[in-house]
């Protein structure tokens, strides 16, 4: 077994820190997701909504996806808040959430969504654009639309 390096010695390397006495080293070859160094989660649309089928039908998602996103409330918190608390979470610009719609009941049959949040309310801004795939005749799979604070 290794010596503990004296207080202050550094160690000597940036391979690992101390706990207790014994040596932490990080997982060789992973990145903060689990995924291999050298792969970045940059999905298309089409992959996004693959990844939601597969959530919504099995529950879970497969392998290091489950570190990726980030399942919360997302109406429980102030856009400059989310973005502090999940800064960590960052994959080339983004951070990826699920997160349940809400909805408000209306006079009658009608369901609004809610879109209200600490500190203001979220706002549609542009028009919703579909999301084909790419199949012969490709047929809607899905919308997207630009949420504005």
């Amino acid at each position: 077994m290794a010596e503990q390096p004296p207080e202050g010695s550094g160690g000597g390397n940036n391979y690992g820190k101390w706990k207790g006495k014994e040596k932490v080293v990080p997982e060789y070859g992973k990145n903060r997701h689990g995924m291999p160094v050298g792969c970045y989660f940059i999905p298309k649309d089409l992959e996004l909504f693959a990844i939601l089928r597969c959530k919504l039908v099995r529950g879970q998602l497969p392998g290091t996806l489950n570190n990726v996103f980030e399942h919360i409330r997302i109406l429980e918190f102030h856009p400059a808040l989310l973005h502090e608390t999940y800064i960590g979470n960052e994959e080339d610009g983004y951070i990826y959430f699920f997160s349940r719609r809400q909805f408000a009941t209306k006079a009658g049959n009608k369901r609004w969504p809610t879109r209200v949040a600490k500190g203001g309310t979220w706002k549609a801004s542009g028009g919703s654009k579909m999301v084909r795939s790419k199949k012969v005749g490709g047929i809607d799979v899905g919308q997207k639309l630009t949420m504005v604070f």
